[in-house]
């Protein structure tokens, strides 16, 4: 008895071992089938743009790949291209090899890590047009790990378009030579033109590089009376500040001298990646009685004065 009783607890316990088996199977199918050193690499994104005249230099433009590898064994070499679309070759501008390598151990995945194509910009500050190209993923060094997915560039980039803009703002040829003056917010309240319709010289001022300067006599002192309406331009941004507090030598007050000076909200609508220099016309929006000044009853009076490169 004691024997039957052996033999049919161990023919039970295969028949549940069996079905336990199968149907382990059965749930995990071809779940470790795949090579887990399998995947592809692309872009975060698609596009940078580059102003040189607001660069800091002292950084290195990156431009990150992402690994989606999930084991990374060995070494993986991501190889690229630089594509040109407008302006000089980036091959002759920049000194990339034109590949990169993800150390073995690591992976976009689990890690959050990602290697980076870099660029050092200071190669670039010759550019004299725009210059815009394209990153292109080519290939790695491992058959089982590609380039992108087929059919998901939008989603999974494997170009990325980078747009340098040229020095313009700082360079001192910008806005300077001859200009028309036109003043086109009305005439005087003293009656008579604020500033004449003339021919102007704008240089470079005395607060460095980015400052201009140009002289224009004030009408309502005279034809004799010059001023010197000076100006600057911030090279992050564009935008051009107008010195404060310039004499026009009159007064409707003794000892309270009429100021002009600059409108705060002045901004000089400018991009160096979209034209190569916009110098043509420059739109100068001022403060005439700057502050209640010189003692007339009236301040800060708008006045617009438009110069045209002659």
């Amino acid at each position: 008895m004691k024997n039957i009783l052996k033999i049919i607890l161990i023919f039970s316990f295969a028949i549940i071992t069996f079905n336990s088996c199968d149907n382990d199977k059965g749930v995990n199918d071809g779940k470790f089938d795949a090579n887990e050193e399998s995947g592809w690499v692309q872009f975060q994104s698609n596009e940078s743009q580059i102003w040189l005249d607001a660069y800091n230099f002292d950084e290195v433009f990156e431009i990150p790949v992402e690994v989606n590898v999930p084991v990374v064994k060995d070494n993986l070499t991501i190889n690229y291209s630089l594509v040109g679309v407008s302006g000089v070759d980036p091959n002759t501008v920049f000194s990339n090899n034109g590949s990169i390598v993800s150390p073995a151990g690591f992976s976009s995945n689990f890690d959050l890590f990602f290697p980076s194509i870099s660029f050092d910009i200071s190669e670039a500050l010759n550019i004299t047009e725009t210059l815009i190209f394209d990153v292109v993923l080519e290939s790695t060094n491992k058959s089982t790990v590609q380039v992108g997915i087929s059919g998901s560039e939008d989603t999974r980039p494997t170009t990325y378009r980078v747009s340098i803009c040229p020095i313009v703002l700082s360079r001192s040829d910008f806005v300077t030579g001859d200009f028309n003056l036109t003043v086109t917010s009305g005439s005087s309240l003293f009656g008579g033109d604020v500033f004449a319709d003339q021919v102007v010289s704008i240089q470079e001022g005395n607060n460095g590089a980015n400052s201009r300067e140009f002289d224009v006599v004030y009408e309502p002192g005279g034809p004799a009376n010059s001023i010197t309406i000076t100006f600057s331009i911030d090279t992050s941004n564009g935008q051009v500040n107008i010195g404060d507090g310039i004499s026009t030598n009159i007064a409707c007050e003794v000892g309270e001298l009429l100021l002009i000076g600059g409108d705060a909200t002045n901004i000089f609508s400018f991009n160096p990646c979209t034209v190569l220099v916009t110098d043509t016309t420059l739109m100068l929006n001022m403060l005439d009685f700057q502050g209640g000044s010189g003692g007339c009853g009236v301040g800060d009076v708008p006045l617009t004065v438009v110069l045209t490169k002659v």
